[in-house]
Parts: C-alpha cells; sequence; structure tokens
C-alpha cells in the first residue's frame, strides 16, 4: 500500500513548527514515522501535510538534571537504548528499550513519537507511567507540561492538541533506595507484547518496603498504574505473597479478546508479570 498524496514540510526550528502547525489544516508532526507512516500507508491517517522535526538539533539531546532523564523529541530509540549516562542514571530506560520493536525500527523510531502515538501496548507509555512522567509541549499558544497521568485517554488518543508538538519527555529518577524491572511476553521478540509489567519499589533504609506499583502494557485503552501501597507497605519484597497480588491485579483490569489471545489469558500474564516483575525489585 501507498499512502494518500501529501505535501512535506521540513521545519528550521520549532517555533517554525508550531507556526505551520497551526496554520496548515490537516498536518501532522513527523520525527521517526515509524508509528505515523504505516498508519498513512494502510490509509488509516491520511493527512494533508507532513512537518519533519526529524533534524532540529535543539530535540536531538539527552539531557539530565539531578531530579530526571529528558529526552527530545527527536531522539531515536536506539540512541537512548546506547546512551550511558541513561544506563547509570535510570537504567528502567534502557531495559524497556530491549523489548521495542526491532533494529531497524528503533534506528529510526523516536521515544517521543511513541508517547504521543498513545498505543496501550507502548512500553515507553508503560514506563512514563510507572515513573510518573510528563511530556513537555509547545504550540503558538506557549508551553505546557502535561502528566502522563492525564497524557493517555485511550487507543492512540491523547491529550495533545491538535496544535500541539511533543517537545522533550521528562522521566523522574528513582532515589537511592528505589529499584524497578521490566517484564513482557510477545509472541515473537519484537511483536507487539501480549502483555507486559514495569515495577517500581520503593525502600527505606531498613529495607522494608516504602511503596510499590506497577503499569501494565497491552490490558486496557491505556498504560493502567496499580498501586499495591496498603498491601505491601512495611513488609520486606521476599514477604509478599504471590495469589494476593495475582488476585489483585487480576481485579484491576479487564482486558478484551482480540486475534492475539484471549482477555483471560491477558489477564493471567499481567497478574504474573507483574508479580514476577516486583520480585525482581531487589
Amino acid at each position: 500500500m501507498k499512502p494518500a498524496a501529501f505535501n512535506y514540510h521540513r521545519a528550521t526550528s520549532v517555533d517554525h513548527a508550531t507556526k505551520l502547525l497551526a496554520e496548515l489544516e490537516d498536518a501532522k508532526i513527523l520525527a521517526g514515522g515509524q508509528s505515523l507512516i504505516p498508519l498513512m500507508n494502510f490509509r488509516l491517517a491520511t493527512p494533508a501535510h507532513l512537518i519533519d522535526i526529524s533534524n532540529l538539533p535543539e530535540l536531538s539531546e539527552v539531557a539530565f538534571d539531578e531530579h530526571s532523564v529528558q529526552v527530545g523529541a527527536a531522539v531515536t530509540h536506539t540512541q537512548l537504548l546506547q546512551h550511558e549516562q541513561v544506563a547509570s542514571e535510570l537504567p528502567l530506560l534502557v531495559e524497556a528499550e530491549k523489548f521495542i520493536a526491532h533494529e531497524v525500527i528503533r534506528n529510526r523510531g523516536t521515544v517521543c513519537g511513541s508517547l504521543a502515538h498513545a498505543d496501550p501496548a507502548g512500553e515507553m507509555t508503560a514506563v512514563l507511567r510507572v515513573l510518573n512522567g510528563a511530556v513537555r509541549t509547545s504550540s503558538v499558544d506557549g508551553e505546557r507540561i502535561i502528566q502522563a497521568a492525564d497524557l493517555f485517554e485511550g487507543p492512540l488518543q491523547s491529550s495533545l492538541k491538535e496544535n500541539e508538538v511533543i517537545v522533550e519527555a521528562i522521566f523522574p529518577k528513582l532515589g537511592p533506595n528505589s529499584t524497578s524491572s521490566f517484564r513482557e511476553i510477545a509472541r515473537r521478540h519484537g511483536d507487539y507484547a501480549v502483555a507486559g509489567a514495569v515495577s517500581v519499589v520503593e525502600y527505606d533504609d531498613r529495607k522494608s518496603i516504602e511503596s510499590a506499583r506497577t503499569a501494565l502494557l497491552s490490558v486496557g485503552p491505556t498504560p493502567i498504574l496499580v498501586s499495591f501501597d496498603e498491601r505491601v507497605t512495611g513488609t520486606r519484597i521476599s514477604d509478599i505473597d504471590h495469589d494476593e497480588i495475582y488476585e489483585f491485579v487480576s481485579s484491576q483490569i479487564n482486558p478484551q479478546d482480540d486475534v492475539q489471545a484471549s482477555g483471560d489469558y491477558r489477564r493471567h500474564l499481567a497478574a504474573e508479570l507483574a508479580w514476577e516483575s516486583l520480585k525482581a525489585c531487589v
């Protein structure tokens, strides 16, 4: 399949991109294109204009401060996966990136593009959610910060306005007494996940749990955040009960049947993966 005809525009700056987005009717932002172009090839998306931001230097950096890792909108999955400082300061990002698609797609696809795509099977959507992260957007109306809890509204639906472009994703760092783990099952490595779970556990100085949470992917219309605080706070990770975690996770989700798996099977996988990812947070 080939896409419908469209007009191509190469933005020279973020301001230029936002002006084009405001002025042109039926325009879409193009960064890596690994989500948008397949939709266009199947005529599921037929934008009249594409605004390319992939070569903007101001969007091509990974930045760090005391509290977070900031990933520019043109940073690819491969760049993040191979970034040594990211691996040192927030290894969960690198761990999750290893599950994303295949190398040829990671070489072009961007982290922020996958967040804008808002696929509930997306690994980065779940990571942003479990870290309570955010995205920074820009438009002709100015900038704003959208928290992960408010960004994802449904399958391939986000709270981005039509004139907004994501300029960076903000991933909060974990504290010195916090650990994380990512688990996923797909029919083949690199395929969309049948189910996945990413967990963060925060400990006190005595290694008792202060907080524990898991974001689930591929089991609902958005990444689903499950908090275990009422069940595990004050205990040790070795003491948490499998059946209690399994039953609680199962009660929090209602996945639907599809061609990949039944809803019941996805529920089972999600509950087991949540348990595994929690137990790996040591």
